[in-house]
């Protein structure tokens, strides 16, 4: 079967799933148990670690954690989230419960950054929740994107919090947007030294581009079977493959490796 059949065999289920946005929730329930500074686990295919505190939070330095069933708390320390999979980030909801005290009642922070580090946006929590986590009413702090351009990463720190759940809102695709079936293609190695293979079926014509996550076209290749990254920087990446003929693409994030 072609695969301009099976995208119109999927294309009213996509309608369906992307006319509203797409929203990507992380309930924090399945987090090790053992995890340890600057370990890395995944959920919804997001890379997440707790790192040490910078100076834009309350204990520099710090990296005190812990894991709970349905929550993780920071005490002080940062939980990181990779974002730069994702496409069209609108803005991002991070549930939290703060246990500062009164002398310092905001310390909970939120950042979403860019691929170098800089934050584009960030805020703080407003309610001081004394008392225990059993009885602290969680509050929702909201992140718009200011920018058209990649988030590479969501930022939470505390001094004494809790974060429960993480919430990313994706803008609705257009149709031109619909992604092609992954079936369709075949990306190796990942991650990659020098160069990135790229097998499609049934003679598709496409056209690959290579983005860093700023939004700068990188590569840009057309009915080519692999692209040579070995002069590029190390670093993550973004490969979008796009169907000549229906316009209809899909993206993949790209580790590139010494």
């Amino acid at each position: 079967m072609k695969i301009n059949n099976l995208i119109i065999l999927t294309l009213s289920v996509f309608i369906n799933l992307t006319s509203i946005g797409q929203t990507t929730i992380l309930t924090l329930d399945n987090v090790p148990s053992s995890t340890l500074c600057n370990d890395t686990w995944t959920e919804q295919n997001l890379d997440l670690s707790f790192v040490t505190g910078t100076s834009d939070d309350c204990g520099e330095g710090a990296c005190y954690f812990g894991v709970e069933p349905t929550f993780v708390w920071l005490y002080p320390s940062r939980l990181t989230i990779d974002l730069s999979s994702l496409q069209n980030i609108q803005y991002v909801e991070v549930d939290v419960v703060s246990y500062c005290g009164i002398i310092n009642p905001q310390c909970t922070y939120a950042f979403l950054m860019d691929s170098t580090g800089i934050i584009l946006n960030n805020v703080e929590n407003t309610i001081n929740n004394l008392g225990s986590s059993i009885n602290g009413d969680p509050e929702t702090l909201i992140l718009e994107n200011p920018t058209e351009g990649f988030i590479s990463e969501l930022a939470l720190s505390s001094c004494e919090g809790q974060v429960n759940e993480i919430r990313i809102y994706q803008n609705a695709l257009s149709t031109d947007q619909i992604e092609l079936d992954d079936e369709a293609f075949t990306i190796y190695p990942n991650p990659a030294i020098s160069v990135i293979n790229i097998d499609v079926s049934d003679n598709l014509k496409f056209n690959a581009t290579l983005y860093d996550l700023q939004g700068r076209i990188m590569i840009s290749k057309r009915n080519q079977p692999a692209i040579e990254i070995q002069n590029l920087p190390q670093g993550t990446y973004l490969l979008e493959i796009k169907d000549l003929d229906s316009s209809q693409r899909i993206i993949k994030k790209i580790i590139k490796e010494k």
